[in-house]
């Protein structure tokens, strides 16, 4: 029976269906370009595809999204999308989860796919989605269209070196987009409105076509070159960049080699400890977290710390510029502090017996860099 659905690849003799059924996918974003991804994936017979995304589907949504109908309208895009795609090819394992990938994700999780594909619409969550491929050595396929153009990228971390990452080559406009989502304090602006760019289902399906054959690989089992594919749909011309790492790159460039990944979890100073090989309750070794936190939160009007306890070591990105305002004066005068690089000593003085509340932080032994996974028991 499976030989006769797939008869057609048998055929292509530089597509091997066992390595393509082998395949685990994680698809970020079920928008547009994630509906074809999937799709596409589905068709292929891909062993597993993980489809993360937290939005609800609007029905604006519909003109561009092959799985989605009217009937979905107000539910979970993720949950919508798998529910049709399992129709496609039963025997592909299609899992929806409904959330921030940055919160359901484990790097031990994103370490078992084969590749990630990143079809969000949102500088930040490339970022993140970047460096977590990075860290857990997991090839990512990021995507961008609008009404004309489509860009596909392609950052091959599974090998031994690291290639060019997302942000070798990245513009500075990019970090001024992000930027402008936060105040100068860097706590989300709660009045913000997100620019929307238009797309169709043309530039999506181009995208998706080729963000499925880079996730898998097809063609290219050997190839570890970052590369970026532009193409014009209405000129019908494309054009294919060898991407170069830079060394200055705010994500690649301290790292020599993939930084090696410890379990942690709630025994996280001993594992650090064991790392370093040096007691983390007194090492000023610096650790880089992967989520910023609040450190200090104080009414610069009255003096007021009241609401110190509910903030002080949290993630920032919990809260948004409302926090500014005190509720003992009514001033929007509230200082907080908010950091992300901390001496071992200092994050042991403030989280001995719980990890911190972030997913993992990076640190520098010795020139060899070790990331502590803290959703992760060791």
């Amino acid at each position: 029976m499976d030989s006769d659905r797939y008869l057609r690849h048998s055929l292509i003799d530089w597509f091997s269906q066992d390595e393509v059924r082998a395949a685990r996918i994680a698809v970020i974003g079920a928008g547009a370009v994630g509906n074809e991804v999937v799709k596409n994936l589905a068709l292929l017979g891909v062993g597993a595809v993980d489809v993360h995304d937290f939005d609800r589907v609007e029905i604006h949504n519909l003109t561009r999204s092959i799985f989605l109908r009217e009937s979905d309208i107000g539910a979970s895009k993720a949950e919508a999308v798998v529910a049709r795609a399992r129709a496609v090819d039963p025997r592909v394992e299609l899992n929806a989860i409904d959330g921030d990938f940055w919160r359901t994700l484990r790097l031990s999780s994103l370490a078992r796919s084969s590749a990630a594909v990143c079809c969000v619409d949102n500088f930040e969550a490339r970022l993140r989605l970047n460096q977590m491929c990075l860290v857990a050595g997991v090839d990512v396929v990021n995507t961008a269209i609008d009404s004309r153009f489509v860009t596909v990228e392609t950052f091959p971390f599974a090998g031994d070196a690291i290639p060019a990452c997302f942000e070798c080559h990245l513009p500075h406009s990019a970090y001024q987009r992000i930027a402008e989502r936060y105040s100068c304090g860097w706590l989300r602006k709660t009045a913000y409105a997100e620019r929307k760019i238009p797309t169709t289902t043309i530039t999506a399906s181009i995208a998706g076509a080729l963000a499925a054959s880079a996730a898998l690989r097809l063609g290219n089992a050997r190839d570890h070159t970052a590369r970026r594919i532009f193409f014009d749909t209405l000129r019908g011309v494309s054009t294919v960049t060898t991407l170069d790492r830079q060394s200055e790159c705010a994500g690649c460039g301290t790292f020599a080699r993939r930084p090696r990944v410890i379990a942690a979890g709630n025994d996280w100073v001993r594992r650090l400890s064991e790392a370093t090989g040096i007691d983390a309750a007194s090492s000023d070794s610096v650790l880089r977290l992967s989520d910023a936190l609040i450190t200090d939160y104080e009414c610069a009007s009255c003096g007021d710390t009241s609401g110190a306890a509910s903030h002080v070591g949290r993630r920032a990105a919990d809260f948004d510029d409302r926090i500014t305002l005190c509720a003992a004066c009514g001033m929007k005068a509230v200082r907080v502090g908010i950091r992300e690089e901390f001496t071992a000593e200092a994050l042991v003085a403030r989280f001995d017996r719980v990890p911190p509340p972030v997913k993992y932080a990076l640190a520098d032994v010795g020139g060899a860099w070790i990331c502590l996974d803290f959703e992760e028991e060791g």
